[in-house]
């Protein structure tokens, strides 16, 4: 039972975390640009600082920034876990929400518990159903080990 419960959180955020592709409640999805980057960073903070429920007012509040070229879309991450999308070329937000990766992630891991329970409580969790795994493929192919064995 004591496997239980951590293992029991590590699939069901496992399970949400791989479906992150398509499920808009762990990432906000947004739509798809194409344009180039010609803003400054001065105007990505004023974006950012236009959605209030980011709660940004200086880049103290911004925990990541993602750049991508190609598409021409930046994405800002606030510390409070929400993200906004800002068009590279207008400086125009396309999209805004929250964003749970992070939390699901700290989760998953048990860092969201602390280092203790993370290294004492999760890790030996993993450690023993790998043990459970390994146990059971062995016990699964015992019969036919055994048939073998038979003169």
């Amino acid at each position: 039972m004591l496997i239980a419960i951590p293992f029991l959180i590590t699939l069901v955020t496992g399970i949400t975390l791989a479906t992150r592709g398509f499920n808009s409640w762990v990432q906000p999805s947004y739509p798809k640009l194409s344009s180039e980057l010609k803003i400054s960073f001065e105007q990505v903070l004023v974006a950012a600082q236009s959605i209030p429920e980011a709660k940004v007012a200086s880049w103290d509040d911004v925990s990541q920034i993602d750049i991508r070229p190609s598409s021409g879309t930046i994405r800002v991450r606030s510390k409070n876990y929400w993200e906004i999308q800002i068009d590279g070329a207008s400086g125009a937000v396309t999209g805004n929400g929250p964003r749970r990766f992070p939390l699901l992630i700290a989760l998953h891991e048990g860092a969201f518990f602390g280092p203790w329970i993370r290294y004492g409580v999760f890790l030996p969790s993993a450690i023993g159903v790998l043990f459970l795994l390994i146990s059971g493929i062995l016990i699964f192919f015992q019969p036919y080990l055994r048939f073998k064995k038979r003169p």
